[in-house]
């Protein structure tokens, strides 16, 4: 086998999701040369799967997020590919962002190519070596070839944790028993009567309705139902595992709505088997919802499927860290002295044994802090983590999952290794006040 070498780079970032697309752009803004690598053939992650980013805004009506993520925001508005933030009145969130994920693949694709940043699509992190306790190279494999590229400092934005795990860096999975958090597949639905919908399934949170582009009326923008009423059909009983079960359609479209609702438990993300198994038990469970949704649901009856981008995947691996953001930070509301952003969303926690979906809000002022030495994992000098392989407990990660959260990470990260490679030190040894500085500079940290 020949491994062509593709060079060497300040920063790589493996894992072109939501945390690594604004790690990249972070990096390569701050003039960091950086290598961008992403398994699939567009990047973005569950941003671009038709989710919205929540939560831009903290319960008490606070302003918690900016920079990156809401240029991106801004640039989305432009051209109509967001609504920008809507107050959300009476729900467990304060606001809500609907953006248009096709756009938003578009949006970021061009920031990172804007940014200077060197892409690799379609590409596998294959392996990694090691010299002592720091990542060497990263081996990369695509359909034609194998490379092999070196950097500074690495960046894991993998979601499951990928190129820690190769570096031998602790972690953790799930709760105490090992159960994790179910996966889903979202759909997306066209031809739907969402004024319908709204005004005849049951809703445990009020509907949000906004104008919309190209409609003259408002229509929903949110809608969280429940199934109750048709809990005795038997597509119901085969389908769904809990009462009172949750759907959550997301529409920024007049007439088309993103629908979650689907789940399956016990599974692994990092179990290739398992994920196989769960992928095309998703794209079956998802139809079969779908011809449910037709015959019972007002609205579906005229409804068209689109499709499902990927399985989503709540939980696998969470790093060790110098430090473990914890459920009781997030009931108080914690800050911290080493915050590198703030988040705002509930703990969202999707019940591993498979019953319902459950929010429980945050303490204080509605905002806790992320603090950089949750990026930071044991035993490898040159890796940094972003996204939901945080070092983070099971219950705070239904949290610090989040969309805007994994932005507000990946923004810091991608800052941090370009500060770390610039001086030839170790993540752990930037300086935080200089970083923080830095990240105040360019509005993430709002305090």
């Amino acid at each position: 086998m020949v491994i062509k070498h593709c060079g060497n780079y300040d920063v790589i970032i493996c894992g072109g999701g939501t945390a690594g697309v604004l790690a990249a752009i972070a990096a390569g803004r701050a003039g960091a040369r950086t290598l961008l690598i992403e398994r699939g053939p567009f990047l973005g992650g569950v941003s671009v799967m038709g989710f919205y980013p929540h939560s831009f805004y903290a319960s008490s009506g606070k302003k918690v997020v900016g920079g990156l993520p809401q240029e991106i925001i801004d640039e989305l508005v432009k051209r109509d590919g967001s609504l920008g933030h809507l107050r959300y009145e009476g729900g467990h969130l304060y606001a809500l962002t609907p953006v248009d994920c096709e756009i938003l693949k578009v949006v970021l694709m061009q920031m990172v190519i804007d940014a200077g940043v060197d892409l690799m699509l379609n590409s596998l992190i294959r392996d990694i070596a090691m010299e002592g306790t720091r990542i060497s190279t990263v081996i990369i494999q695509t359909k034609a070839d194998t490379f092999l590229a070196s950097a500074q400092v690495v960046i894991d934005c993998t979601g499951d944790g990928d190129v820690g795990y190769m570096a031998g860096a602790p972690y953790h999975k799930g709760r105490q028993d090992g159960k994790m958090q179910p996966v889903s597949l979202v759909m997306r639905l066209t031809n739907v009567d969402l004024i319908k919908l709204a005004n005849d399934i049951p809703t445990e949170t009020p509907v949000l309705w906004a104008h919309k582009p190209r409609s003259k009326i408002k229509t929903p923008v949110y809608i969280r139902g429940v199934l109750t009423p048709w809990e005795g059909t038997p597509e119901y009983q085969q389908l769904f595992t809990d009462k009172n079960h949750q759907i959550f359609c997301l529409a920024p479209w007049a007439t088309d709505v993103t629908v979650n609702t689907s789940r399956l438990v016990g599974v692994d993300g990092t179990d290739y088997k398992e994920l196989v198994q769960a992928e095309t038990a998703s794209r079956i469970q998802i139809f079969r919802i779908y011809e449910f949704l037709k015959k019972y649901i007002p609205g579906f009856a005229e409804s068209n499927m689109v499709g499902g981008q990927f399985l989503g995947v709540r939980e696998t691996r969470r790093f060790v860290g110098d430090y473990q953001l914890t459920e009781e930070d997030i009931y108080a509301g914690r800050k911290f002295e080493d915050n590198i952003g703030l988040a705002a969303y509930p703990l969202d926690m999707h019940d591993p044994e498979g019953g319902n979906v459950t929010f429980t809000p945050i303490g204080g002022d509605g905002s806790y802090g992320i603090p950089y030495r949750a990026l930071l994992p044991q035993k490898v000098e040159n890796l940094l983590v972003a996204g939901r392989c945080l070092s983070a407990t099971h219950r705070a990660l239904a949290s610090v999952r989040s969309i805007a959260a994994c932005m507000v990470m990946g923004q810091a990260a991608g800052l941090a290794a370009s500060m770390a490679a610039e001086k030839k030190i170790t993540p752990k040894e930037v300086n935080i006040k200089e970083l923080q500085k830095k990240l105040r500079a360019q509005g993430a940290i709002l305090e």
